[in-house]
């Protein structure tokens, strides 16, 4: 029986582990420092300088191709974070809308420098998995803050908290970076950058620490700019030092496949959020209304609109996700920080697509109260007392509250009793001619609007639309707060439809420069005048946000803002993107743009295009080089998938003499000049 038979867990656990893999030769094992250049490494470690490999003076490490399962379980504390905090967090005003980014910028930038050395250099171990728990604690830290991050409204004991849980994270992966560095100090290249990238968190560390203290009771403090910036800045720091050292790069990391899953966990935040609003709907129409049988059209469209957006939005992320490693080591760094910014207008897109779907039927619950309410007006008569009019509006507003029960109950209450005993003390002789006596006409007008208003601000609570609370100087409220309150209401719609459309654009924009960076070939004029279509709809999208920017204009109702509050809002967005899925799954025209269109893939186009280069002369120079060819030459990389980014192989003859092995090679000559050489060689015969 074997030591590992007897073991009881799957494997056997270390103190410390290590990615690092050190070259082998004749069973013994090389250190590759500046004093061993006598010894000569194996076949594979010679030659120039490989941007995977390096140079044999470079440490190299095990670079896996898959998220672990810690990995996975990381990403689920994010994906808790952000639902809790999308959950409680309400964007009501710009205040909260720029709090809501800053949050964001937080939690992921302290998730991305975790992963970043995730993906490269974690090695199982009781020290890894020590250092993890940690993580784990600084993400409940950020669950705990979430609930009342508003830097608007501080709370000294959550920001300070804030603050030492940021100092935290960072001196951890400051240590991790430092046992790294004295991992592989016996080498030549690698120590002075990992070094520096372990100072460059301790640092981080001592600033978020000392910010705690910047925070202090009945004080609101600007220091917390602090931590948007240094996220920022730290993140922006390692990506470029991963583009300076060749032990902290990223090429043949996962670092891509963790990307995609967190945009997966993104769309997944969006469903919840959807399926909660779709939960709302349910309780207000078959709970609220036994007799409502079925939605109308309209919501049912708005239901659909939703989900198809999150699901084209899934499609075109990842039809459009090229081969990750036939990147250059630039455009990776690139495309990695551009996530940031998508993810983030990513999730403020889907969560103003919900509040789309939900204002439909907020709409709708409005309009048939009003309605109502409108109805019992009409039949007041000449003969009809103040005393019936108080009456008869009672009943229809007092069940209409106990059906939608408002924000402050008692408040409210109250003022409606009030609001109803002022028209019952109403002259009887005003309702004969109402327009005689002009003062009370207003002062009616005004107990009007208020007990409509009333009836309003119920339905924006019931689907927890509120606006955010205003008080005038005295810390109490007016005498017409209601109607405040549904104006208020109305500019935070108005201010989710700025965002939602601004978002929209920026999520297809950054879709579309991602694409341009993933994909290194193949740019023919018809897929660049796709791509020419798709960069137009993402900046028609966003333009479309300064419908609703004189927020005076929109709530007047004036001419040119109609479209704010339609049931076209939606729908817009998700025509626009479905117009982009079927442009990125056109087939491509056999022609140069516009010719006959032929069914095929990108593969058959190329085909093509490499039989017509193969039977051209061979005194013709080929000119068709890209700018990826040139990318390839100076950083020495070659991509994966050669069928897609490399030249065809050559086909050579079955006479032809192979060089034996043991024998010296020569340096093998490009693909496009041999090619030639052995179609002209192949002419000459059949001559």
């Amino acid at each position: 029986m074997s030591h590992h038979d007897l073991d009881y867990a799957g494997k056997r656990l270390q103190l410390l582990g290590s990615r690092i893999v050190e070259p082998e030769y004749s069973g013994h094992r090389v250190i590759p420092t500046s004093h061993h250049h006598h010894a000569h490494p194996p076949h594979e470690e010679t030659g120039a300088f490989n941007p995977e490999k390096g140079t044999p003076d470079t440490p190299k490490f095990h670079k896996p191709h898959a998220a672990t399962n810690f990995e996975l379980f990381y990403d689920l504390w994010f994906v808790a974070n952000l639902s809790v905090f999308t959950s409680v967090h309400d964007i009501s005003n710009f205040e909260r809308f720029t709090s809501f980014i800053g949050y964001m910028v937080l939690l992921w930038t302290t998730w991305g420098l975790t992963t970043l050395y995730d993906v490269r250099f974690t090695a199982d171990s009781i020290w890894e998995r020590c250092c993890k728990a940690v993580h784990l604690g600084v993400m409940i830290g950020f669950a705990e803050i979430g609930t009342n991050f508003d830097p608007n409204d501080q709370i000294v004991s959550v920001f300070r908290a804030m603050s030492l849980f940021l100092a935290v994270s960072r001196f951890v992966l400051f240590l991790q970076y430092g046992v790294v560095t004295l991992q592989i100090r016996k080498y030549a290249d690698g120590k002075r950058p990992m070094f520096f990238t372990a100072v460059l968190h301790f640092i981080a560390a001592a600033i978020y620490f000392g910010v705690s203290f910047r925070y202090n009771l009945g004080k609101s403090s600007r220091v917390f700019l602090v931590w948007y910036i240094g996220g920022v800045v730290e993140m922006t720091l390692h990506l470029s030092f991963s583009q300076m050292a060749h032990v902290l790069t990223f090429l043949g990391t996962h670092l891509g496949e963790r990307l995609n899953l967190l945009t997966l966990v993104i769309l997944g935040e969006g469903c919840i959020i959807l399926a909660k609003s779709i939960t709302l709907l349910v309780k207000d129409t078959y709970l609220k209304d036994a007799t409502y049988t079925i939605w109308s059209p309209t919501l049912i469209g708005l239901v659909t609109a939703g989900t198809a957006l999150i699901y084209i939005i899934f499609q075109i992320y990842f039809d459009w996700m090229h081969d990750e490693h036939s990147m250059s080591k630039r455009h990776q760094v690139l495309w990695t920080s551009l996530h940031l910014p998508f993810h983030i207008a990513l999730v403020l897109l889907l969560e103003a697509s919900s509040i789309f779907v939900v204002w439909a039927r907020v709409l709708e619950s409005i309009n048939a109260a009003l309605l109502k309410f409108v109805s019992v007006e009409s039949e007041f008569s000449d003969d009809t007392t103040s005393e019936e009019a108080s009456e008869a509006l009672a009943k229809v507003v007092q069940p209409f509250l106990k059906k939608y029960q408002p924000l402050e109950v008692l408040e409210t209450w109250e003022s409606v009793n009030e609001t109803l005993e002022d028209i019952a003390k109403i002259p009887d002789s005003f309702w004969k001619d109402p327009l005689a006596d002009n003062s009370t006409l207003i002062d009616y007008e005004s107990d009007r609007a208020e007990l409509m208003n009333t009836m309003i601000n119920a339905v924006y609570n019931a689907f927890h639309l509120n606006p955010p609370e205003e008080e005038d100087e005295s810390g109490s409220k007016t005498e017409f707060w209601q109607s405040e309150a549904a104006v208020g209401s109305a500019r935070r719609f108005i201010l989710v439809f700025i965002y939602a459309f601004a978002c929209a654009g920026i999520v297809l924009l950054f879709l579309t420069i991602m694409h341009i960076i993933s994909k290194r070939r193949g740019w023919s004029p018809f897929n660049i005048f796709r791509t020419t279509i798709c960069i137009s709809i993402s900046i028609v999208l966003a333009l479309l946000s300064t419908v609703a920017a004189n927020q005076e204009a929109v709530l007047d109702n004036k001419k040119g803002t109609s479209f704010v509050g339609s049931p076209w809002m939606l729908p817009t967005i998700t025509i626009a993107y479905f117009v982009v899925l079927v442009l990125t799954h056109l087939p491509h025209p056999s022609g140069w743009c516009m010719g006959n269109m032929k069914r095929g893939t990108y593969k058959e186009v190329e085909g093509q295009r490499e039989r017509k280069d193969s039977h051209s002369l061979p005194d013709m120079p080929m000119r068709n080089h890209h700018v990826a060819d040139f990318e390839d030459r100076r950083t020495a990389y070659s991509s994966a998938d050669n069928e897609i980014f490399s030249p065809p192989p050559a086909q050579y003859d079955d006479h032809r003499v192979r060089p034996q092995s043991g024998d010296v090679r020569r340096p093998r000559r490009s693909q496009d000049r041999r090619s030639r050489e052995l179609n002209y060689q192949d002419r000459r015969n059949r001559r």
